[in-house]
Parts: C-alpha cells; sequence; structure tokens
C-alpha cells in the first residue's frame, strides 16, 4: 500500500480504475463495487490528510446502481403455501412462522428482524423496528395473526430477559444467540423449495412480494404502501405500481400493433 501511496495523480487514477474494472469483471454486484471503492478513496482521502500522499481519487466514480429494477415476487397462494411450511406443533416451527409472518404482514427487512429485541414486542400489537439507515427506533402496527403468532412463540421460548433478541438460535452449538441474516435467508430458501416454488426466494423478495400484493389489493394505494414499506422516496414505490400494472408491455405492444 506505501507503493500506492507513493504514485503520482494520474498513476494512482489509473491503478485504481484498473481495480474497479477487476471487480466488474469478476462480476460483483455494483452495490459492493461501490461499498469497495468508497473505502479505498475513504483511505486514500485519510492519507492525504496526514501528508502521506499527494493525489486524490475524485475523478474515479461510482457504478450507477439501478435500485428497485425487479420488483416482482411470488404469488400470494404461493406465499401461503410457503406459510403452511413451518410444523407449529415444535418451537422452530412456532419461530419460524412468526418469522414469515413479519416477512409478509409488514414487509419487514431480514436485518430489521435481526435487530429486534424481546423489548421491542408489545403483546398489544406494536414492534419498535430500527430501520434501514436509522439509529433510533420507530413503532410500528403489527396484524392480529403476527401478535398472535409472536407471543407464542415467546411463551415457549426457553427463559429470557427484555434485552434478550427477540428471535434466537435454537441449534444446540449456537441456543440462545441473535439470529443472523443468513440464517434468515436460509429458512426462506428451506420453506420456498419444500413449497415447490421454482424461482429464488429471498427475504427480499418476500418483501416485493408484500408490497406488490398490497398495491394490487388497495387498488394502488401508494400512501398506505409507503407507510407499510417506510420507503422515503415515493418515486420507488411509483417503480412498484409501473412494474404490476406492466406499462412497459402495453406501450411495447402499442407499438407493435401499429405495425
Amino acid at each position: 500500500m506505501s507503493q500506492f501511496l507513493s504514485l503520482h495523480q494520474p498513476e494512482a487514477v489509473y491503478q485504481a480504475l484498473q481495480y474497479r474494472q477487476l471487480l466488474i469483471e469478476a462480476k460483483l454486484a455494483p452495490s459492493t463495487i461501490n461499498v469497495r471503492l468508497s473505502a479505498l478513496k475513504s483511505f486514500v482521502d485519510y492519507a492525504r490528510t496526514v501528508e502521506r500522499c499527494n493525489f486524490n481519487l475524485a475523478d474515479v466514480t461510482c457504478l450507477k446502481v439501478d435500485s428497485y429494477g425487479d420488483t416482482t415476487g411470488i404469488a400470494v397462494a404461493r406465499f401461503r403455501e410457503m406459510l403452511q411450511i413451518p410444523d407449529r406443533t415444535t418451537i422452530k416451527g412456532i419461530r419460524d412462522y412468526a418469522i414469515l409472518r413479519l416477512l409478509w404482514d409488514n414487509a419487514l427487512r431480514r436485518n430489521e428482524i435481526c435487530s429486534l429485541d424481546v423489548c421491542d414486542f408489545s403483546a398489544s400489537g406494536r414492534l419498535a423496528i430500527l430501520g434501514k439507515g436509522k439509529i433510533q427506533k420507530s413503532q410500528i402496527d403489527l396484524s392480529s395473526a403476527t401478535t398472535i403468532a409472536l407471543s407464542q412463540w415467546l411463551a415457549v421460548k426457553d427463559d429470557y430477559r427484555s434485552s434478550d433478541p427477540l428471535f434466537s438460535s435454537l441449534d444446540r452449538r449456537s441456543k440462545g444467540h441473535r439470529l443472523d441474516g443468513s440464517t434468515i435467508y436460509r429458512l426462506v430458501r428451506k420453506f420456498s423449495e419444500a413449497a415447490g416454488i421454482d424461482k429464488v426466494v429471498s427475504p427480499h423478495r418476500i418483501r416485493h412480494s408484500a408490497i406488490t400484493a398490497y398495491l394490487d389489493a388497495s387498488d394502488g394505494n401508494l400512501r398506505a404502501a409507503q407507510g407499510l414499506s417506510r420507503h422515503a422516496n415515493l418515486n420507488t414505490l411509483n417503480r412498484y405500481d409501473d412494474n404490476r400494472h406492466k406499462y412497459q408491455a402495453i406501450a411495447t405492444n402499442v407499438l407493435a400493433d401499429l405495425m
């Protein structure tokens, strides 16, 4: 790294651009590439501050990320089938069912579920979540079905304190430890495969499915959908609405019919 910091401006920019190209060729996600480029640029900025280098990487731009290009999910009936998979006569089935309900009824992100503590849940039907990019938790309302599911999970959960994670591992080696995002991803994949769903289903795809299903059921109530999804930018929800109406396909077919 010291050799890199000793480079002159043109050579340093060239090397950084080469690094970016290697990441692209490795087929990393644009968001992942941008994180790595930002880390490199921050390091260089710090090195300049302490007079360890004489260049900057302002000319090395991040990649454009097309957020929510694909908002397709799974049909309501298919998720209903997934919901029947957990064996609710077992502790694990009760826990997993509650997680699936949160993913669907409240369109929660998996990290929002992972960060939940026991004290965040109120049996009156409220939940305090730490939203994406937030530093303070906010209250959301739960459906009666989700409230019952969470209450049943806590009823069978081992002795716990209010500060304990709401969802914990049941494996012998890690019992009591907070569930991580990878575990929730794996259980969603397992249930979707058991339900015979060919499409790769992730927690975020369930979120897409829930938002789209609500827009369909409410005839496009964007105001309520924004409350559900907690998207700060309404344009993101417009993308969901456009995709469910298939406006592009409609326009394409009109043009084809003109020929």
